[in-house]
């Protein structure tokens, strides 16, 4: 009976992350339209990323008003600030949890949408690292149908396991993660 629960459950909850990169970001807000990509591990200074690009320089006064506008390059917009602008509270503190938890980081949450989620989990320097859905047995042993707001960030893979119980949601439930990073960046948000 368990593995058949544990299979329905699998499902129901693929069919909740299944390529949700389009049709999400009109539940999802914060996340800009257009896919962006990770932040590299080593960021340039901020010198040098607010920087104004000009054309090359002509002596000419005819060459002078062809010349293209001055174009700024801006830093990508901080997805946890973001995320805190629409309502995101750090699970830190709402209940007694870990501003940093191993494993998953630092970890935002819409309090009204307890206990389904989305959790979100940034690393150390505020980047998304994963999507979190925690799912109570009692829901899949109900049969429940369950609806959550989708990802706009691309997902690279998904890890499903149990959880016995911890501030914040602390009947048993699934940890539904959906990863935005590689599982070598995994490494970010292990200590």
């Amino acid at each position: 009976m368990r593995n058949a629960l544990m299979k329905a459950a699998l499902v129901a909850l693929l069919a909740l992350i299944a390529d949700v990169r389009r049709p999400a970001a009109q539940f999802a807000p914060f996340f800009p339209p257009a896919p962006q990509t990770l932040a590299p591990a080593t960021a340039p200074p901020a010198a040098q990323v607010e920087q104004t690009r000009t054309a090359p320089h002509r002596g000419s006064k005819a060459h002078r008003k062809h010349e293209e506008k001055p174009e700024v390059v801006r830093r990508p917009p901080n997805k946890r600030k973001v995320a805190e602008k629409n309502g995101y509270k750090r699970v830190s503190d709402l209940v007694n949890f870990p501003k940093f938890f191993p494993g998953l980081g630092v970890i935002f949450v819409k309090p009204d949408t307890l206990p389904l989620g989305p959790f979100l989990c940034f690393d150390r320097r505020d980047r998304l690292v994963a999507t979190v859905y925690m799912v109570p047995n009692k829901d899949i042993d109900d049969h429940k149908s369950l609806e959550g707001a989708g990802s706009a960030a691309p997902v690279d893979h998904v890890s499903l396991y149990f959880n016995a119980g911890h501030p914040g949601v602390d009947v048993p439930h699934y940890h539904v993660v959906l990863w935005h990073v590689t599982k070598k960046q995994e490494a970010r948000v292990a200590k």
